[in-house]
């Protein structure tokens, strides 16, 4: 699983944002590559797309049950578990049966303003407010750190928010810098780039948006979204160390073990 690009990408023809996790920098050392991947969703992958990602046992799909039936359950290499944590990340079939109702002021009520980035804003808080949720990021958590799961894979549908927020987590507890992650975050504005560019020309070519640019909240990372993620934890918890401890129920033998099992 050699990524394409310093960051890890690992370029799939069916599947925009899947990427290593290895080779981050934190004081001390880096993490270690081909243990740990993000991604996107895995329900469209070909034949070649899923021989390279052969080596993996472990992939956990955060997308909920609706998002599983309407776009397809995961195609997942040989011998890999599938092991299912939902978390909502905000309902958003209200948000896609505006779009195809095709009102352009409908649309603009929804989703104008700061309406839809404050839909995000929430949805983010959640991660860490709704016990449900919290409990499938420590689920998830405890599974990174058996390193006989390992190689792992996490992933919500476009890999951002949820995954973003996985992501944040694990590397928060290996020491990795504040700004480092964010840019990890951010980076999925890149790799979305250009099917982004489509989702937006389509919908404005088939009539079912006259302002498309009205979803860019929804459809880009944005610094304030992960920002909400970490206040949301310091808010309730007082801190991230105390999130982790009462909110995910992670332990020093837990933490320690996510280090060793990513690091080394």
């Amino acid at each position: 699983m050699r990524p394409d690009d310093d960051h890890g990408h690992l370029r799939l023809d069916r599947a925009a944002n899947v990427r290593d996790l290895g080779g981050i920098r934190f004081p001390g050392g880096a993490t270690a590559p081909g243990r740990l991947l993000r991604g996107d969703a895995l329900n469209g992958l070909t034949d070649a797309d899923a021989e390279r990602l052969a080596p993996l046992r472990t992939v956990v799909d955060f997308r909920t049950a609706n998002e599983i039936e309407t776009n397809g359950a995961d195609r997942l290499p040989p011998g890999a578990e599938h092991v299912h944590l939902p978390v909502g990340g905000g309902d958003l079939k209200a948000f896609y049966d505006i779009v195809a109702e095709g009102d352009p002021e409908r649309q603009r009520a929804t989703f104008g303003g700061d309406r839809t980035e404050r839909f995000m804003l929430a949805a983010n808080r959640n991660f860490v407010a709704v016990d449900d949720e919290r409990a499938s990021f420590a689920e998830a958590l405890r599974l990174v750190a058996d390193a006989g799961r390992l190689p792992l894979l996490f992933h919500c549908t476009a890999g951002k928010d949820r995954t973003g927020w996985m992501a944040a987590i694990v590397l928060t507890i290996l020491g990795v810098p504040r700004e480092t992650i964010m840019a990890d975050y951010l980076r999925s504005n890149h790799y979305h780039q250009r099917g982004r560019a489509k989702l937006l020309a389509f919908l404005r070519d088939t009539g079912q948006m006259k302002e498309p640019e009205l979803l860019l909240p929804l459809l880009e990372q944005r610094p304030a979204y992960l920002e909400a993620a970490f206040a949301e934890a310091d808010a309730r918890y007082g801190s991230f160390a105390g999130f982790l401890a009462d909110g995910l129920g992670a332990d020093e033998a837990l933490l320690a073990a996510v280090r060793a099992a990513l690091t080394g």
